[in-house]
């Protein structure tokens, strides 16, 4: 059994925890909705979000642009997905998902719902709660102005650290 990490940094412990949930979950996606965990992900900001560019849907699934590229031609060859060019730029186009898209989406939510109940088992519902909470406040706190703001203070401090 592998070591409790406590001791490690937060936002290893963070990564790892989605990972392991991630890679413990991929293969029922698969048997279950035909998706991977990522792809399901893509479908999902995709059906949200109808319309969406690559570049928007690439920031939002906070995934490198060639594996979001490879997903949508996969989404896309499956019918899952269409894509049309922009009215406005050729150069450009937007996503929509297709009825079985959406059919997929809705398979894919009731499993999540299920599989989420089993990851937080451990936690009383009151804890489960209040872990989504902080989550959700947390989140909000690393895309605010200020913890840029003070992140920036570091970056000018870089030099002194290595005298």
């Amino acid at each position: 059994m592998a070591k409790p990490f406590s001791g490690e940094r937060l936002t290893f412990r963070l990564d790892i925890l989605a990972q392991e949930a991630i890679r413990a979950n991929d293969h029922i996606f698969q048997e279950r909705v035909g998706l991977k965990v990522h792809e399901v992900r893509v479908l999902r900001i995709i059906g949200q979000n109808p319309g969406i560019t690559f570049v928007e849907l690439s920031w939002q699934a906070r995934m490198e642009r060639s594996l979001t590229s490879r997903i949508i031609q996969r989404l896309i060859k499956q019918e899952l997905v269409r894509r049309e060019n922009d009215p406005s730029d050729a150069r450009r186009f937007r996503l929509f998902t297709t009825a079985e898209g959406d059919d997929r989406r809705e398979v894919a939510r009731r499993l999540s719902d299920d599989l989420e109940q089993v990851l937080l088992a451990p936690l009383e519902e009151a804890e489960a709660h209040q872990l989504d909470a902080l989550l959700a406040r947390l989140a909000e706190w690393i895309r605010s102005e200020e913890y840029e703001r003070k992140l920036s203070g570091f970056e000018s401090d870089s030099g002194s650290a290595q005298e």
